[in-house]
């Protein structure tokens, strides 16, 4: 085993273990370096795809956040008379007693139905009543739309009761009927 170590390598064999020793050298490069290289990198790329995500939900979140620091810097700056406040459910029995002041002295006819919508309570009144005047049907709106409560005035129409030719809103009885929505949170 001696004489093999001590042998001189023909032209051929040197030629041979240099391929050899250059293959080793780059399946190393590739085992050692390039492949983890290359590695790092699609992880660093995945990195900052999600890095991007998030800031791009963090931007809507700021987005969302100024919009409602707007609306509460709106709301705080209106006189205290026109800011409402959202009851707590079941509110019906105050609301009544509202409604029955409002509509006190019309012929009215009320529909009350409500539906609960996520932690909100849905309270839709669906009313028409008679009034002897545009200034009475005026009143009764306005007081059913500034009872302190949030709510939205769904429709509203204004009709002459009477039906004569040639009468208008403003003069003799009306006929109003409309939908308003109060809202009230869920406990």
């Amino acid at each position: 085993m001696s004489g093999f170590l001590n042998r001189s390598f023909s032209r051929r064999e040197k030629g041979l273990l240099l391929l050899l020793v250059v293959v080793l050298l780059v399946g190393l490069y590739f085992k050692l370096v390039h492949y983890p290289i290359v590695s790092r990198m699609e992880e660093i790329e995945a990195e900052t795809e999600e890095t991007l995500d998030a800031q791009a939900v963090a931007d809507v979140r700021l987005g969302i956040y100024n919009d409602m620091s707007a609306e509460l810097e709106e709301i705080f700056a209106m006189p205290a008379e026109d800011i409402t406040e959202m009851p707590a459910y079941d509110n019906e029995a105050t609301l009544m007693g509202y409604l029955n002041y409002i509509f006190a002295g019309t012929d009215q006819n009320l529909n009350i139905s409500k539906v609960q919508n996520g932690n909100i309570w849905e309270r839709n009144v669906r009313f028409s009543f008679t009034a002897r005047s545009y200034a009475q049907a005026r009143g009764v709106i306005t007081d059913l739309t500034h009872t302190g409560y949030r709510s939205l005035l769904d429709s509203l129409s204004f009709a002459p009761s009477g039906g004569e030719e040639g009468e208008g809103i403003e003069t003799g009885e009306l006929t109003v009927s409309g939908s308003i929505t109060f809202y009230e949170l869920a406990n």
